[in-house]
């Protein structure tokens, strides 16, 4: 038994891919010593195979020639040796043609397969190469994609704040006016009940009236509309903070109250006169489980303007009295607790 004979050039190439020489070997040999690709192929359907790591061996031909003791025999084979002899150098010379022309046309048939190997390897590399450059294209372009959002929501947090702190500014002001409008409607009062005080004696002691160059106006009071407390960032944060310290061990109910909440303010801001979104029924099941029997959902809902009715059967926002940068505020507020995981925890 011998190793059997395979293309020393295909050999080398399958080793300088990684294969071992012993499958490289068996692998030519059962693919008929064919091409480089049918070899690969073979390795990879037979990578299992107990023997893949046992050289093949193959038999070798052994001529075994007998003598004849028949002279007659002998003098046929003489003849036939005399005629093969006078034949020898033509047949010679036209097996060493022929043998030669099948050596290069095999030599050019492996260079084909061979240089058809190397264009199917390089194309795969590029073919790979090019969908790991897709692939981390996608990747760079969702990860700006990303960023531009990340970017967008911080512009829309400070915008929300700006807006805030605006409101607030006016609320201020105005509280302020309407103060001091106020206190100079006290002074006007106090100062005509003084004259009306002092023309009473006057009478009682039968003493003329008092002329005046100019008598002080009358002044009509007017009622004065009481003063809306301002309801601040951290007043409906404090809220949120309650309500989420109360409920700390049960972080999926919190979740599901915190966007109840905000779907309720979301919709008030979008459609400020529509009365569905301004009306709540507390007996709800779905708003009195997720909202209505954890402590602080209601009292957020009274910050952002609701109203309870006397029954209590009700919260409703009047008519007109939807203030969208405080419902706008509160919206804020929400997200930041949703996006935060230590929201309400770390606090006292």
């Amino acid at each position: 038994m011998a190793v059997p004979q395979v293309d020393k050039k295909m050999l080398g190439e399958l080793e300088v891919m990684g294969f071992p020489a012993v499958r490289s070997i068996r692998a030519l040999h059962y693919s008929g010593n064919s091409n480089l690709e049918s070899a690969i192929n073979w390795l990879l359907e037979h990578e299992s195979d107990p023997d893949i790591d046992q050289l093949p061996l193959v038999s070798r031909e052994i001529s075994i020639e007998c003598g004849d003791t028949s002279s007659e025999v002998r003098n046929s084979v003489q003849g036939m040796r005399t005629h093969a002899q006078a034949r020898k150098p033509e047949e010679q010379t036209t097996a060493g043609s022929q043998k030669e022309t099948s050596e290069v046309e095999r030599e050019l048939n492996a260079n084909e397969h061979e240089e058809e190997d190397r264009k199917r390897v390089l194309a795969l590399h590029k073919s790979k190469r090019d969908e790991e450059e897709k692939a981390r294209g996608r990747i760079r372009n969702q990860l700006q994609e990303d960023k531009r959002e990340r970017i967008q929501a911080a512009k829309d947090v400070m915008e929300a704040k700006r807006t805030l702190e605006e409101n607030q500014r006016k609320r201020m002001m105005e509280s302020r006016k309407a103060e001091q409008e106020e206190e100079k409607r006290a002074r006007e009062r106090i100062r005509q009940r003084i004259e009306d005080d002092k023309a009473e004696r006057r009478r009682g002691l039968g003493l003329p009236r008092e002329n005046t160059v100019a008598s002080a106006p009358i002044v009509t009071l007017a009622k004065v509309k009481p003063i809306e407390p301002v309801v601040t960032s951290e007043q409906l944060r404090d809220c949120l903070r309650t309500l989420k310290k109360n409920h700390k061990d049960d972080n999926a109910r919190v979740k599901k109250a915190f966007q109840i909440l905000l779907k309720i303010v979301a919709n008030i801001v979008k459609n400020p006169e529509e009365e569905r979104f301004r009306r709540i029924r507390l007996s709800n099941p779905v708003f009195k489980d997720r909202v209505g029997n954890l402590q602080g959902g209601v009292e957020f809902l009274e910050l952002c303007g609701f109203q309870k009715l006397r029954n209590n059967s009700y919260l409703v926002m009047p008519r007109g009295k939807a203030d969208v940068a405080l419902l706008n505020a509160a919206g804020v507020e929400i997200a930041s607790a949703m996006e935060n995981p230590y929201f309400g925890l770390l606090s006292k």
